[in-house]
């Protein structure tokens, strides 16, 4: 059994879908379709513009007593797999239900209205102003004093200001606070000596109304720039040094309004200690008073050493210019295009700060799960090489190093900067592996002399004495012999006898060569060595 068992369907007006598909869903689910009204029809599905006309299929089934629904009735009973009741589904219910709820939605606003002026008609009664006949404000009592007997104090009733009222009018006070400017409107040809001497009066001002420029906030007509992907155009580029951290904050921005207007801007904090000269110094670093009074005569050029707020294209630009507006500079910055930004472990960049000796910003990726933006960059273009600075598509992107006028864009390649460092970290990784590349090489050489039966290669000076020991000159070599060292630089040795004992001149002494015979026979047992047996 189907869902829709034992009714007979028609369809009028125009439905979420065609007849040829609900009539198919119809029959699908047990159901029956008629393309006319007639008696047997249990159901006739239209259209709300259907309804209010109404169409001639309405009123036929009206005067049948068909229940006349809408689609939510059909399709609330397939996706709940069972026929629904058609009473709360029927226009004439829908219709009813809506102009009840206007009723009490205009009911509402009317109570409304006047729970707040019964409330406003309270508060005047009880604080005792507006337009209240009876007064708070008691009649003060005559005063018995006999100073102040004949006056009497007369308090007024203090006028009743609702808060709209006071905010408007501080806001109107505000907007058009006058600045005082002094006019001197006294002539002397018009006072008499004596009265200009007797009489001196003070320089009479004017005040005028200047209107005051308000400054907005971009961000009451901007908003960072989202692409497809959710990648919000709001970077920020470091480099560090000797000093503190030094960065950039790069943002591209669109208008609220539409057709969308763009906006690129930019932030530079430097390094808060002043970089130091080649000698060892601190730079000049000019008073900011000076700097103040100075951009008012003519716009400051950008120094490395202050801070720098900017624009990189006109306001309310089109998507195109701000665009590559906001690329330039950050190529200016990383020296690398925004689609080279995830350069894989720094070889572009590296490679093209040691070309130029620059260190430039460094550029983080976005923590994992983040979107990246967008990568153009698949197709090959606005891409670079390692062995040059070129980029493909500079010519048409129109790419001028140093056009956006940015501080601190050549600052020197340094070993404790981002970039420097990497540089010099590899540079010293290089130069170990060729010492140790160097040492293999020549162990090897020395295994196959070895291997030959060839002797050890000999250092230079090899059977000279040592002169770096801890007392200086060594004055005995290894074997016991004295050295005597001559003012030339020669040296010559010489065997000193062994005390022995004995008589004579030389007591107690005897050559080396002879020494191993006074050890006496041999002792039992004893086993001589080859060299020592008889032949």
């Amino acid at each position: 059994m189907g869902i829709l068992d034992k009714l007979t369907i028609a369809l009028v007006g125009t439905l979420p879908h065609d007849a040829k598909q609900m009539r198919s869903w119809i029959e699908r689910n047990g159901g029956k379709y008629s393309a006319k009204i007639t008696k047997s029809v249990t159901h006739l599905i239209a259209s709300k513009e259907a309804y209010k006309q109404p169409a001639d299929a309405v009123q036929q089934a009206t005067d049948l007593g068909i229940h006349v629904v809408s689609y939510d009735w059909f399709d609330d009973s397939l996706q709940g797999r069972r026929k629904l009741s058609a009473k709360k589904y029927t226009w004439a219910v829908l219709m009813k239900e809506r102009r009840k709820k206007k009723e009490l939605k205009r009911l509402g606003t009317l109570a409304d209205g006047s729970k707040f002026r019964k409330g406003c008609e309270k508060i005047k009664e009880l604080t005792g102003s507006g337009t209240s006949k009876k007064s708070a404000v008691g009649k003060p009592r005559k005063s018995k004093s006999f100073f102040f007997s004949t006056s009497t104090l007369v308090v007024p009733p203090t006028p009743f200001v609702s808060a709209k009222e006071d905010l408007l009018r501080r806001r109107a006070e505000r907007e058009s606070a006058p600045i005082e400017t002094i006019d001197d409107f006294t002539s002397p040809a018009n006072q008499s000596p004596s009265s200009s001497i007797s009489n001196p009066k003070p320089v009479c001002s004017s005040l005028r109304k200047v209107p005051q420029a308000k400054i907005s906030h971009w961000k009451e007509d901007y908003h960072y720039y989202q692409d497809i992907t959710g990648f919000e155009y709001k970077i920020v580029l470091v480099r560090g040094g000797e000093s503190l951290m030094a960065n950039y904050h790069i943002g591209l921005l669109e208008g609220h309004t539409k057709p969308h207007v763009y906006w690129a801007l930019v932030q530079y904090k430097p390094a808060k200690v002043p970089p130091v000269n080649d000698d060892g110094s601190h730079q000049h670093v000019q008073h900011p008073e000076a700097t103040r009074l100075l951009s008012l005569v003519t716009k400051p050029t950008p120094v490395p050493e202050l801070p720098y707020n900017g624009e990189l294209c006109p306001r309310n630009s089109d998507f195109a210019t701000a665009s590559r507006s906001f690329r330039h500079a950050f190529r200016d910055l990383t020296l690398l295009s925004w689609e080279e930004r995830f350069d894989t472990n720094k070889t572009l960049q590296k490679a093209r700060a040691q070309h130029l000796n620059i260190e430039p910003f460094w550029y983080g990726k976005p923590k994992m799960g983040m979107p990246v933006g967008m990568l153009p960059q698949a197709m090959g273009l606005l891409t670079g090489e390692a062995s040059g600075l070129e980029v493909r598509g500079d010519i048409d992107d129109g790419y001028i190093r140093g056009a956006s006028n940015l501080p601190s864009i050549n600052a020197p390649l340094t070993t404790n900067g981002i970039i420097g460092g990497s540089i010099h970290h590899d540079a010293e990784d290089l130069r170990k592996r060729e010492v140790a590349r160097m040492q293999r090489t020549k162990d090897r050489e020395e295994a196959e002399r070895r291997s030959r039966g060839q002797p050890r290669g000999m250092g230079v000076n090899h059977n000279r004495p040592m002169f770096n020991g801890p007392m200086g000159r060594p004055t005995v070599d290894a074997y016991g012999q004295r050295i005597n060292y001559g003012s030339n630089g020669d040296y010559t040795k010489y065997t000193v006898p062994m005390p022995v004992g004995g008589g004579g001149s030389n007591r107690g002494f005897v050559a080396p060569e002879f020494a191993h015979l006074l050890g006496g026979g041999r002792r039992r047992g004893y086993t001589p060595f080859p060299s020592e047996r008889d032949g």
